[in-house]
Order: C-alpha cells, then structure tokens, then sequence
C-alpha cells in the first residue's frame, strides 16, 4: 500500500500558507499550528515590518529527524504560540533549493557546530544567520536545550540585545562572503595526489566489514570514491585499490543498508557492519551506487555486478518510475510512525513466506533478531575476502533465493508503505540517466538506455524552458525554481553521454546550448562556477562548490563535461584549459582534503593522463560491423577513452560540430581512427586492432 505524499488535516486546525505548496516535505507542515511561510518576500516583509527574528527551519520530506522535532515541537500549541508571536517562520525543502540550504550549512558549521537536518537558523530580518542549530529536543535532554528554552532566549536577546545581534549577525555573514573571495588558481596540485589519496583510503579502509572508518559510527556509502579508485587501478595497475572497491560494493549489496528484498541502498548504515541502517532510500545514493557496479562490472566481469545492476534498476523502474517519465526522489525511513518497519521480519512470519532452511540462514532470520526483536535481512561476509574467494552459489540456491524474494515482496507489498517524495529533481534524475547508459555500456542491456532517453525526454520537455533555461524540480504539473548549476551540469553531462551512446546530434546542440547558459549565468572570475544561477537575487552570499558530498559537485561535472568536449575535438584546447582552472582553484582543498573530493580528483586523474580519442566511422551497409565495435568500446574499461561511432554521411554534416569527425571517412567498409597525445595512428579495421592501438 502505497502512503500519499498529499497531507491532508487529521484535525480542525486551519492550513498554513504552506497549503499552497507543491513540496510533499512543505505539506507535511501545512497543517502544524505553526504559522510557517514558504521562503519568499511575504516572509521578509513582514520580518522587516514587525522587527522580529527569522526562524529559517530547514529539512526534507524523508528526513527522520525533521519528523521528530515536527512531532513534538512545531505540532506542539505551546511552542507554536511562542514562535507565532515573537518570530516569522520559514520552512524551506533543501531539495528544492540547496543553494540556501549551503549559505545557512556553512553558517552553521562557522559557529563550530556540526551540520546535519533539521537545521534551524535564526535570521535577522535581512536574512543574516544570528545562531542555530540541527535537531532541538522539546525540553533539556541529549546535553542541548530544549526548543521553548532556546526560543525565548532568543527572543528576549533580540528585545534587549538587540544591537549586538545584528552586529554579530553582519559579522558572521560577512566572513561567510569573504570565505568565497577567491582569485584564480595559479597551479595544479602535485600529481602525487592520486597516490597518497589510495593510501588515505587504504589507512581507513575496514578489511573485516569492508567500507571505510571515517567516523566512530556510522557508515555512509561512499560510491564516488570507489569509482575513483577504480579507475585508480586501472591506470597505475594497482589490484589492492580494486580490491578495496570490489569487497565495499560487495558488502554494502550484501548488508543490511541494502534492501535485499525490494532492491536499493538505504541512505547510511548506523553501524561499521552496514547492519542497520537509516531506512531512507535517495535517487542520488542509487544512482552513484549504480555507476560504481557498472565500473566493476566492466573491470571484472562478475556476474554478481551485472545482477546487482539489475536489482536496482528493477526497483527504480517498479517503484520509483512516474506516470509521466520522471523518477521520484526518494523514499522515506518511516512507515506507520516507526523507522523500518516496512522492511524489518519476524521469525514467525518469514517462516510463514518461506519454507527454505538455507534462506533463512542466509539472511540472518534469528528469534531474536537483529533490530528491536525482528530481524533486518543481511548476508554475514565477515572474515571472508570475496575479491579474492569470488564467492558464488550454486544455480539452485539462486532460483531458491529468488523465489523467497518473490514471495517476501509480495507479503510487504501488503503493508503500508513508507512516504514516497514524488518531486522530480532535474541534478538527480541525470544522475541516474548517467548511471543507466553506463549500465547499458558495461552489460549490454540496451532496455537500460531506453530508460534513459525516457527520462531524458522527460527532462527536456518539462524541466526546460524554450530558451534552454532548466528548472530544478517538478511536481503535480508544476516546474519550479531556477536550476543550481549542479542541474546545469549534470544535464549537460548526460546530454553528451547520450550523444556519445546514440550519435544523435541534438543530443551534442542541448549540451553546448546548456554550456552557453553555464558560461553566462555562472561562471565566476576565478575560473569556476558559482551554485546559484545570477538571476536569483534572494542569497545574503554567492558560493562556490567543489565539495563531492552525497552528490557530485557541479564544479566537479563540469571538468567532467570539459574533458568529453575536449575529447571531441571542440574548442579542445580552451576546454582543457577550463578544466585545468578547476582543479587549479581547488588546489588546496585537492591537495590537503581529496578524499572529499572523489569526483574531482576522478576528472584531475583523466586529465593528467590525457585522452585517447576514438572515431568510429562507417558506411550505411556496413552499421553491423561497427555496432560491434561500439558494444566492445562500451564494455570495455578504459577511462580516458573518448569515442564516436558515426555513419559516413553524417559524420560529414557534422562535422563542423565536432571536429573528431573532421576529413574521417568508412572507406570500403568502416575504418577506426586512434589519436592520442595529439598524434593519430593509421586508420584500422576491427575491435582487435582498435584495442591494441588503444592500448599501445
């Protein structure tokens, strides 16, 4: 049974103005007693009109902690009536608007607190940040205040202090700016980067649970910095590096943060065992996961990889897929007012469903359980080293294991589900579309690409304006904010991939006329790119992101976007160039922090390795033979291989476009040019021949 993202009054209290509203995390408040504001004018205004304090409450709709504090604070009349009479409270989706959400992160952590949602900031009525705070407790507990305490200190402050306040609050929003004045790099970082990275990995890397100890707890899925160290291995011919990407993949399909039933990655796990996790499950985590397996698919050709890329996309298509094209947003951890519950087994009833003793061992399934008395289903891999062992199960046991899942997601099917977020985010939904042509690429699968040229469609028909402008999200017919410039970057990226899979040139035209919007709207003079598109005039600060946390930054993907273009042939010189401003900017933070910088570090590795540039070209008769050269070039894991496959004929009206193609012809059948290093060999025949010129 599927929850309705709709909120609808369970009492007589009367909507908010967040009634009006399409965000599913916004209707969740519309009914609170809390007299919220959706982020906008309105708001300021009145601010300004009646000198009171911003309350700035930031979250998502599959946010744990935002349902707690909503639960027992903003439902709460007594708290309500405090923030109604000495505040104006905005609630903000930082899914819609993430360019905000960082100015207030960042503010935040500038106070010496750590970040995290529901995040809480009081604002002037300028909008500069005084103080906050993450998840506020109703009363004294956890060694922080409670919310009512915390409140009526900042409104007294702010009756009898209130000088020092805005002061303190200018001062703040002033280093918050100066921290973002940066001028243009001047050099690269060291290349020894790309080896002490693998070695900061190595240190922290868990050999008996697999993954990384970043931090004492928990365990977040870090997909960007296994593809990172796959392509590691690849160039310096290290196996450790795959191996530590091989066994982390592994043990996060296997574990408990992975939902072994219904397919997915839950947003972290709360342990070092990837046992129990936070339920949530995001588009963006998914998406990235599915980019790592289709590497290690390429790299090793373990089946386990291609049945894992399988189960994910058969949730996404089955689960996530809206009527209109679009993929949802995420899914959340509470069902029912409860963490897990849709997805957690009892003893009795998984004997119930399945009959198979083997199962039941293998998934862990115990009287006691493992999570409050029930049990998560997660395979035990500790001690073992599957990169090593390639741990396989006989053809019967795998027709046992899927028949037991078969009939476990027929039972939950039966159950409430947990809320799904049916906002379509533009960054997003290219994230996946990346994920799924690699997915084609690695497995062969071409249903994938279909998937993607769907949702591609979507994209470009809903989400884009007949000037090319992108909105960041669409809900219930409705497109919506400017895009950031990770919207930007991912469609551009995805744009050139598709062009790259398919050959169709509008494809390449959407990529270079987003690439003139990028340009204009935000590029920097340091060489980078701001977050926020220049048209948005409602940010106390401009920032600059490099920063590849639960997403690529855009940053990030544009020296991934420079590369393929310079790779093509189009204005090659100047877009390597670009790119080199990149990792120039960032060099401190390459140099001193590159873990945090998987992607990043990913394209500074390309580069620095220079490409090798593949054109394909053929006679219309001959398409066969080429065809099969493309699925090789696909398959095959080369990371700095850039390639086109073209008909004669177009590869000739094209080629004005993109130069890669420029005096090219079939000759009697197809013929394969290989350039690296700006030399081109001799033109050859076949995919042996091609791949050892590749490699030579």
């Amino acid at each position: 049974m599927r929850k309705s993202t709709n909120v609808q009054s369970n009492s007589n209290q009367k909507p908010n103005k967040l009634i009006h509203e399409k965000s599913p995390y916004l209707l969740q408040h519309a009914y609170n007693p809390v007299h919220w504001f959706p982020w906008g004018e309105e708001a300021f205004a009145k601010a300004k009109r009646e000198d009171k304090v911003i309350l700035l409450s930031i979250g998502y709709s599959t946010c744990h902690w935002c349902h707690v504090m909503e639960r027992e604070s903003f439902e709460d009349e007594n708290t309500a009536t405090i923030l109604n009479q000495y505040f104006v409270s905005i609630k903000l989706d930082r899914e819609e608007r993430p360019d905000i959400d960082k100015i207030y992160m960042d503010a935040l952590h500038a106070m010496g607190q750590q970040g995290g949602w529901p995040l809480n900031l009081f604002l002037t009525p300028e909008k500069e940040p005084i103080l906050g705070g993450t998840y506020f407790p109703p009363e004294a507990r956890y060694g922080r205040k409670g919310f009512k305490e915390v409140l009526q200190l900042v409104a007294n402050a702010w009756q009898n202090q209130k000088s020092e306040l805005e002061q303190a609050a200018k001062d703040l929003a002033d280093h918050l700016r100066d921290s973002e004045r940066k001028n243009a790099g001047e050099s690269l970082p060291s290349t020894d980067v790309f080896e002490r990275t693998y070695q900061m990995f190595s240190r922290v890397y868990d050999p008996i649970f697999f993954g990384f100890k970043m931090n004492q707890q928990n365990k977040f899925p870090p997909s960007m910095s296994l593809s990172y160290l796959i392509d590691y291995s690849y160039f310096f011919e290290n196996p450790h590096a795959l191996e530590i990407a091989y066994n982390t993949a592994y043990a996060m399909k296997k574990g408990g943060i992975y939902d072994q039933v219904g397919g997915g990655l839950c947003r972290y796990a709360t342990d070092h065992e990837w046992l129990v996790p936070h339920f949530e499950k995001m588009l963006y985590d998914n998406s990235l996961f599915l980019t790592a397996l289709a590497k290690l698919y390429q790299t090793t050709q373990d089946p386990f990889f291609r049945f894992a890329i399988q189960d994910i996309i058969g949730y996404y298509r089955r689960d996530m897929t809206l009527p209109d094209g679009g993929i949802a947003s995420a899914e959340d951890a509470d069902s029912e007012g409860e963490e897990g519950k849709f997805y957690i087994w009892s003893l009795e009833e998984f004997d119930e469903i399945v009959s198979d003793p083997w199962v039941k061992e293998l998934w862990n399934v115990t009287e006691e359980g493992n999570f409050e008395g029930h049990t998560i289903l997660n395979e035990i891999i500790s001690g073992t080293n599957p990169f090593q062992t390639k741990m396989e199960i006989s053809e019967s046991k795998g027709k046992s294991l899927q028949e037991a899942k078969g009939k476990l997601l027929s039972r939950r099917s039966e159950r409430i589900r947990p809320l799904r977020d049916d906002k379509i985010i533009t960054s997003w939904n290219c994230l996946y579309i990346r994920s799924l042509i690699l997915s084609s690429q690695a497995t062969g699968d071409n249903t994938y690409l279909e998937d993607a040229v769907r949702i591609y469609s979507f994209i470009d028909k809903n989400l884009r304006d007949k000037d090319g402008f992108l909105y960041r999200r669409f809900r219930e017919g409705e497109a919506r904010f400017q895009g950031n410039l990770t919207d930007y970057a991912e469609f551009t990226y995805s744009s050139l991939l598709l062009f790259q899979e398919t050959a169709n040139i509008q494809y390449f035209r959407n990529a270079k006329s987003t690439l003139k919007i990028i340009e204009a709207y935000f590029a920097s003079e340091a060489g980078v790119y701001y977050e926020s598109i220049s048209t948005n005039t409602d940010l106390i600060v401009k920032t600059v992101e490099g920063y590849d946390g639960v997403e690529p930054s855009g940053n990030s993907t544009m020296a991934h976007v420079f590369l393929l273009l310079s790779g093509f042939g189009v204005d090659a010189g100047f877009h390597w160039d670009k790119a080199k401003n990149i990792f120039s900017y960032f060099k401190k933070e390459l140099s001193e922090n590159s873990t945090s910088y998987s992607f990043m570090l990913d394209a500074y590795l390309k580069w620095s390795k220079g490409p090798t540039e593949v054109a394909v070209i053929y006679k219309k008769e001959n398409g066969s033979e080429a065809e099969e050269i493309k699925k090789a070039l696909s398959s095959y894991l080369n990371p700095n291989v850039v390639w086109v496959v073209m008909e004669e004929e177009d590869a000739k009206k094209y080629a004005n476009e993109i130069p890669l193609l420029e005096y090219r012809t079939g000759g009697d059948s197809h013929q394969v040019y290989v350039c690296k290093n700006l030399v081109c060999e001799t033109p050859v025949k076949g995919w042996e021949a091609t791949k050892l010129l590749i490699g030579k």
